[in-house]
């Protein structure tokens, strides 16, 4: 038995009319026991969806009664939008509210005059890739994402020289592949500010991680520029990077396009990680 929301019950509020900290808690409750559960604090809300372009105005708390039911934080970039992040309390789940959002986000796009909606699912949640494949959306492509242990430490003598993160961002675009995921473009990484931290090795590899304090170190991106690949550059910067935080896990986000440099870290012994995301579009 299938249950359906009232959705003339149901009140949408921009998030603009909310403050960081009451988005923060919304969007924790939203993802409350899902396949990964999401945990914000104002901080990390604000450091995230800036970087993403979140659109306050187009995103939504969902309301019934008083009663908070759900999020849907909107990201918008030219004729694209995205939707970075949609979530419904426990007890509003399985009740059709997730396909009539995305039909209002879709009809919201169309009438802007958008191109396309995109977004990321994890693939491992079927219910999830169901909904947005009914709904219209294709599968573009796998993202993955890799790990490392810490190792027995090294004595490289490769050096890191710490750079501004807005000259990585502006390095990424010159250097950097074309059409990549929305969290890898030069557009996303341009808003990454202390405590990321971004290296350079030599001028000839370039890694960008999230906050060196982590208990686990996030490379956010690396680049290498065309005319230092197949050097080795790229593996000397990992291997830089594991002997500047000793005793720490590195680890990439499942963000990394499966057909990009295939095999380059496992060659340096990092594994894939179990969860993987779908890229997907509904072009309008």
């Amino acid at each position: 038995m299938i249950l359906t929301m009232d959705t003339s019950a149901i009140q949408a509020r921009p998030v603009a009319e909310f403050t960081a900290a009451e988005v923060a808690d919304a969007a924790t409750r939203s993802f409350e026991g899902y396949l990964v559960p999401l945990r914000f604090t104002p901080e990390a809300y604000e450091r995230r969806f800036r970087g993403e372009d979140l659109d306050p105005y187009a995103s939504r708390l969902y309301f019934r009664e008083g009663d908070l039911v759900g999020v849907m934080l909107i990201a918008r970039r030219g004729w694209t939008r995205r939707v970075s992040a949609m979530g419904f309390v426990p007890a509003a789940r399985g009740q059709g509210l997730g396909r009539w959002a995305l039909g209002e986000v879709i009809a919201e796009a169309r009438a802007r005059g958008e191109r396309a909606v995109v977004l990321e699912v994890i693939e491992q949640n079927t219910p999830a890739v169901a909904l947005y494949t009914k709904v219209g959306f294709l599968p573009r492509r796998r993202l993955i994402g890799y790990r490392c242990e810490p190792g027995p430490g090294s004595d490289s003598p490769a050096r890191l020289q710490e750079i501004d993160p807005l000259e990585f961002a502006r390095i990424a675009a010159r250097e950097g592949e074309p059409d990549l995921p929305w969290m890898l473009t030069a557009e996303t990484l341009s808003a990454a500010a202390p405590p990321a931290r971004a290296y350079s090795l030599e001028d000839r590899a370039f890694a960008l991680i999230s906050d060196p304090g982590s208990e686990r170190i996030a490379l956010a991106a690396l680049v290498v520029p065309r005319s230092c690949r197949r050097q080795g550059w790229g593996s000397r910067l990992l291997q830089a990077l594991g002997a500047a935080f000793p005793g720490r896990p590195l680890f990439v986000s499942p963000i990394v396009p499966e057909d990009l440099a295939p095999g380059f870290f496992a060659r340096l012994g990092w594994e894939r990680q179990g969860l993987s995301q779908l890229e997907m579009r509904l072009e309008i």
